[in-house]
């Protein structure tokens, strides 16, 4: 029964002590902190308090707002991913502006931010040999060497894939449209944009 005594003592101890601290978000003294902190650092937030060196900040730090290692700026010249300036224009590109169940309105709302000019398309049929010619063909008749395997490949001159408009044609190389998959991962948004130019120019059967 003694011991029991003791035992409880101590228990009751340690908790009191445990609770020692305490205050507001700082949960006083913690039993193995690790498990409850995150030692890398946390996403979009920096930690200046001298106090909690220890947790999601930097023994490097200064502390005086100088050297502070999380939160940084991107470097000079970083493209965002969700949009950025197009080089050829100066237009906003967003890179997902509709989703990937959203052709309709793509195709309705969305319009070539890249000029028609003959640097366009020169790009354009740079990027769309490297990418597409292989299915859907030089001209883009379907008959490339891929396209002839794997069957469904469109022709751009007939029915109705002679009318895409532009917005249809970017929503479909950015996610893909039956057995076609998306490229949004392989080409970027202003080159996507250019791959439409000349695209366009296929439909006519130039």
């Amino acid at each position: 029964m003694k011991l029991k005594t003791i035992v409880l003592a101590g228990a009751i101890s340690a908790l009191a002590v445990s609770c020692t601290g305490a205050d507001g978000d700082n949960p006083g003294i913690e039993y193995a902190p690790n498990m409850y902190h995150s030692v890398p650092y946390e996403p979009l937030s920096q930690i200046t308090d001298k106090e909690h060196g220890d947790y999601n900040s930097s023994p490097y730090n200064d502390f005086d707002g100088k050297k502070l290692i999380n939160v940084r700026q991107p470097v000079e010249g970083t493209v965002s991913r969700q949009y950025y300036n197009s080089i050829e224009s100066g237009t906003v590109l967003f890179y997902d502006q509709f989703d990937s169940d959203d052709l309709d309105s793509a195709a309705k709302v969305l319009k070539n931010p890249v000029p028609d000019t003959e640097a366009v398309l020169a790009d354009g049929e740079s990027l769309y040999n490297g990418y597409c010619a292989h299915c859907h063909g030089k001209t883009g008749l379907g008959d490339g060497k891929v396209g002839k395997v794997y069957k469904g490949v469109p022709n751009y001159t007939t029915g109705r894939y002679a009318t895409m408009s532009e917005g249809h044609i970017f929503h479909v190389i950015t996610h893909g449209k039956g057995r076609m998959w998306p490229h949004k991962s392989l080409v970027n948004t202003e080159d996507r944009w250019k791959i439409v130019r000349y695209v366009q120019k296929l439909q006519k059967g130039e």
